[in-house]
């Protein structure tokens, strides 16, 4: 069987996709047949990255994931000279996804989000190739809104009910796939802490600023870090641009506190077995990062951001808030003491923390990358 995958942009974009990939193999593996997969991006795109990363990790007996990289443009709603190029970047795209489609012949497209999916999408929908886009989010980003017209079906990230002007014919709530590593972790917290000489009696604190850190957040931490730290570990995914500044000041710290902190531009192979043995985490309220702390039952504090396109966030936070799921916190009215004060209520009230975690099984799907496997199989032709 032949499948094309794009999305782009953003690591969450393309780690859902290899998600599905995966649970895609092994269906298949088990009927007998053979998986062939074309993932089109954008020509030296973090998709373009994981995708070849991926393919390094696979055994010798796994067929590689074939990549072709295309011009793309964005579309952007406001003034940037750019808006008088990317035009022609998109019809090259476009172009170049005609041809890929067309020669590689597959039964399906995927589409999971960002703006190289539009040329993709709609270069399949000419071929009469059956189009599949995905929406991790509770609001529809662009990208799929100009899909959803050439698209046969659409698979959603939250429950139907909460989406508007999305035709129910063609859609279907798959949940938002979660990364093999957050679902296979299976390491305990002392032997975690054991490992990383931490201090396995202490809560555990994961901040998350998403993958490009979060420049607020690191302020409100960075002015109760050492509060923090006479009570709990934390552990701390700062960013690119933080992670230089807080490895500095852990240097700097009374050796008491010091080894209850560690700090990380990116967390990478460690984030699964951070995820499974935090008692609580703090994070941005993308999708991705929402969907992997409710898969790892987790109570949380959500921090959305707001400068967010279509506002994603928030609607995202104030869905999680409304089900009991989640607690929010809005940025503009958020301090540092305010944040101290909610992790501490939290580790205090194990009735709250229990109360969102059984909160989270009302609403949220088990493995959603094989549910979607499962779809995007029935629809082939």
């Amino acid at each position: 069987m032949r499948i094309v995958f794009t999305g782009g942009g953003t690591s969450g974009h393309v780690a859902p996709n290899i998600a599905i990939i995966k649970e895609l193999g092994k269906i298949i593996k088990k009927e007998g047949t053979d998986l062939d997969i074309l993932y089109i991006g954008r020509m030296s795109g973090i998709e373009r990255e994981l995708i070849l990363n991926e393919n390094v990790n696979l055994k010798e007996d796994e067929k590689k994931i074939k990549y072709k990289g295309i011009f793309s443009g964005k579309f952007r709603r406001y003034w940037d000279w750019r808006n008088l190029t990317d035009p022609f970047l998109i019809v090259v795209g476009f172009l170049q996804s005609l041809f890929a489609i067309f020669f590689f012949k597959p039964q399906i497209v995927f589409a999971k989000g960002g703006f190289v999916t539009v040329p993709v999408g709609i270069a399949s929908w000419i071929l009469r190739i059956p189009l599949i886009i995905h929406e991790s989010d509770s609001v529809l980003g662009l990208s799929n809104k100009i899909l959803l017209p050439f698209s046969k079906r659409i698979i959603l990230g939250f429950p139907l009910n909460i989406y508007q002007k999305i035709p129910f014919g063609k859609s279907f709530f798959g949940g938002n796939p979660v990364r093999e590593d957050i679902r296979k972790s299976k390491i305990k917290k002392e032997d975690l802490c054991e490992k990383l000489d931490l201090d396995k009696r202490k809560p555990m604190i994961l901040i998350l600023g998403g993958s490009q850190g979060a420049q607020r957040i690191n302020e409100f931490v960075d002015s109760v870090l050492e509060k923090l730290l006479e009570k709990y570990t934390v552990i701390h995914s700062a960013g690119e641009k933080g992670a230089g500044y807080f490895k500095q000041k852990r240097t700097t710290m009374d050796e008491s506190i010091r080894k209850n902190y560690l700090a990380y531009a990116y967390i990478t192979d460690e984030m699964g077995d951070f995820i499974k043995n935090a008692d609580i985490i703090v994070s941005r309220a993308g999708a991705n990062a929402v969907s992997e702390i409710i898969y790892a039952k987790k109570p949380s504090i959500l921090i959305p951001f707001p400068h967010a396109s279509a506002d994603h966030q928030n609607k995202n936070a104030l869905y999680l808030s409304q089900k009991g799921i989640a607690s929010v916190l809005e940025e503009r009215h958020l301090t540092a003491y305010k944040l101290l004060e909610e992790i501490e209520y939290l580790i205090e009230n194990e009735e709250e923390r229990e109360k969102m975690v059984e909160n989270m099984k009302e609403v949220f799907l088990g493995n959603s990358a094989k549910i979607i496997a499962e779809e995007i199989l029935k629809d082939k032709v």
